[in-house]
């Protein structure tokens, strides 16, 4: 789940033979030493850690493992560690979903209802919509709370971000195939790239190498992390990987090894909705920019591990972060996605624009427009961790947002819009009402999910 602070402040048929190695490319020691030094607080610690790989042109030229998988054991982290993925496996069922496309067993207009009859609106929902992220469904609930419950929004009007959704497309990968969703990954995807170290994860099962997931504890120190099991639905977050399996899959993914080049472009290219402004989200993968660079991506975020994997196909870039250490709340290792952010920085830091967009100013009277308190439009859990409302002030010439885990600033880009500097993509949209007083405002978190702001009179 995004919190405030951080966004607004988002075996069955294994190989026959040990897969190949991926191409090792001369070794950079001064990129090498680069990465070392971001990592230098877990060598020599008792800390769990993460695994990174750097890939240019295809050809891995950083692979190195840090810190512990097991911390009570000793035992350390390697580029075949098994880190659980989190939301990384909502990319490998979006490819499992566009390859059968390309099969001709499935289409994109294809609805819901075909494949889950008992979902409630299901004939409404099309497989484009659950790929996007547009199909108004909720989100931090069970499936089969999400079947009987009203749409958030009609199908089609609005991104917001929902496991729920990827789910139904593992069902529909059922369907379609006759197979459990793990059967069929396994003979479509993994076992032809040899990736024999990649699988659902079962908490009961003794799998070979896997990594323990560790979170801060209360005291400081770091704790076991409680488990959430996602092994009956995986396709939204189920699956376990290490560093060289998810090199051989990327290696395999800009090669056309998965699906045919015209079929990835497609999924890499940001949904249009209706109002004509472009989302953040593809089929299966993130592709908000980075600091101008076109960035196709994923994280994830799950019980003691966090992952992030970001390519960046027009500097020919790509790198993983797998970490067996939960997101929130900080500590001595870096989260993935930050990690993988800083690496690009080291790497190509010469062709990078500004971190932020460019800051106007407004007079006081406009800014007045969205002083006032908003009620924030959210599910309860989400209201759980960011607060219920959120208090829009201003102080001389600045403007400021107050709610349950701080307060930031609001820095304008036009007369309605504003972002935040205490986390990427982080935006408020107002809509004045007759008279200039805004009524109501959208806060959204990476082009991923999209709450309604509404003013309290």
């Amino acid at each position: 789940m995004t919190t405030l602070r951080p966004a607004l402040l988002a075996l069955g048929l294994a190989a026959a033979v040990a897969p190949a190695e991926p191409a090792l490319e001369a070794p950079q020691p001064a990129l090498g030493e680069k990465i070392d030094g971001l990592l230098a607080a877990i060598p020599g610690k008792d800390l769990p850690g993460v695994a990174v790989v750097v890939l240019r042109d295809g050809a891995v030229v950083h692979s190195r493992a840090y810190g512990l998988a097991s911390v009570e054991l000793g035992v350390p982290n390697t580029t075949r560690t098994r880190f659980r993925l989190a939301s990384v496996s909502k990319s490998f069922t979006a490819l499992a979903v566009l390859q059968l496309v390309e099969q001709a067993r499935l289409r994109l207009d294809d609805t819901l209802d075909r494949f889950v009859p008992d979902f409630v609106g299901g004939e409404r929902i099309t497989i484009h919509q659950l790929l996007t992220h547009t199909a108004g469904l909720p989100d931090f609930v069970s499936f089969d709370e999400a079947k009987k419950q009203p749409r958030d929004s009609p199908p089609g009007a609005r991104l917001n971000y929902s496991n729920v959704g990827y789910v139904a497309l593992g069902r529909v990968i059922e369907k379609v195939t006759g197979k459990s969703y793990e059967s069929h990954l396994r003979e479509a995807i993994l076992a032809p790239l040899g990736m024999v170290d990649t699988g659902v994860d079962r908490r009961q099962a003794l799998e070979k190498g896997r990594a323990a997931g560790y979170v801060i504890g209360p005291e400081g120190g770091f704790v076991n992390a409680d488990y959430t099991d996602t092994s009956s639905d995986p396709a939204a977050g189920g699956l376990y990987s290490t560093a060289e399996d998810m090199t051989r899959w990327i290696q395999a993914l800009v090669a056309g090894r998965i699906v045919a080049p015209t079929t990835f472009d497609k999924a890499t290219s940001p949904v249009t909705l209706p109002d004509g402004h472009r989302g953040g989200y593809g089929y299966g993968f993130m592709l908000a920019p980075f600091r101008g660079l076109r960035e196709i991506a994923h994280g994830g975020d799950i019980s003691g591990f966090n992952t992030y994997f970001a390519l960046y196909p027009d500097e020919r870039l790509a790198v993983i972060a797998l970490s067996n250490v939960g997101m929130r709340p900080p500590g001595p290792v870096p989260v993935a996605g930050d990690l993988v952010h800083r690496i690009v920085e080291l790497v190509i830091g010469d062709r990078l624009g500004p971190a932020w967009p460019a800051a106007v100013s407004l007079p006081a009277a406009v800014l007045d427009r969205y002083v006032g308190r908003y009620r924030l439009d959210v599910p309860p859990p989400v209201a759980e961790v960011m607060g219920e409302s959120v208090e829009i002030v201003r102080e001389g010439d600045r403007v400021f947002a107050a709610a349950k885990q701080g307060r930031v600033e609001l820095f304008a880009e036009s007369e309605t819009s504003f972002f935040s500097k205490e986390g990427p993509g982080v935006k408020v949209s107002f809509s004045p009402a007759a008279g200039g007083t805004a009524r109501e405002a959208v806060l959204s978190l990476m082009g991923l999910r999209e709450f309604r702001l509404v003013r309290v009179p």
